[in-house]
């Protein structure tokens, strides 16, 4: 009898731990000046800094102006998904770099902060190189991070994002890196959170 007591116990306090888990698996939401959003959210960031694409190894194309805009399809949820309405490189060292495909994107937080890593859904870049010749680098459609956005939550500052991205720039070059700062203008105060 007692074996069978510490039995349904056992039971009882596994089905109690049940919710807890299914209610454990985090969702991502934006908000601006603290503010939970309750629709789609429109993101605009300029070049804070020199913005480069480079290989590992010879190239190197530093763009002094670009810019990304964005809105969310959705301000909650597992991942928050949106298309690029903008995505630009201008003042290269090596132009035109051109935008074929500006691609979507989608933003995760990254628990216990403001913050979320960012991630770019089939964007295809048309890039020179100082061999002569252009390479088309993308990000995969199911995402490839691209970098961190440091969010200020209840705040008037301005979030930042930090590039940190391999591209896939196919056979003449596998890959290469797209690194800089870009300040989000608009809106002020974003932030992301669980």
């Amino acid at each position: 009898m007692n074996y069978l007591k510490m039995l349904g116990l056992a039971a009882v306090a596994a089905m109690a731990l049940i919710p807890i888990a299914a209610g454990s698996a985090s969702a991502t939401t934006l908000e601006k000046g603290g503010v939970v959003q309750s629709g789609a959210v429109a993101i605009t960031a300029s070049a804070e800094s020199s913005i480069v694409i480079t290989d590992t190894e010879t190239m190197a194309n530093t763009c002094s102006v670009s810019s990304i805009a964005g809105t969310t399809a959705v301000f909650s949820g597992e991942k928050v998904r949106g298309s690029l309405s903008e995505l630009s490189f201008t003042t290269c060292t090596m132009s035109p770099v051109t935008v074929d495909v500006k691609g979507g994107f989608y933003i995760i937080n990254e628990s216990g902060t403001t913050s979320g890593s960012v991630f770019s859904t089939s964007v295809s870049v048309t890039v020179p190189t100082t061999f002569g010749f252009s390479v088309t680098c993308t990000t995969l459609a199911g995402g490839t991070k691209i970098g961190t956005l440091h969010g200020k939550a209840g705040s008037s500052e301005h979030a930042t994002l930090t590039i940190a991205a391999v591209l896939s720039c196919g056979f003449l070059m596998p890959s290469a890196d797209w690194s800089g700062t870009y300040k989000v203008t608009s809106p002020t105060g974003l932030g992301v959170r669980a």
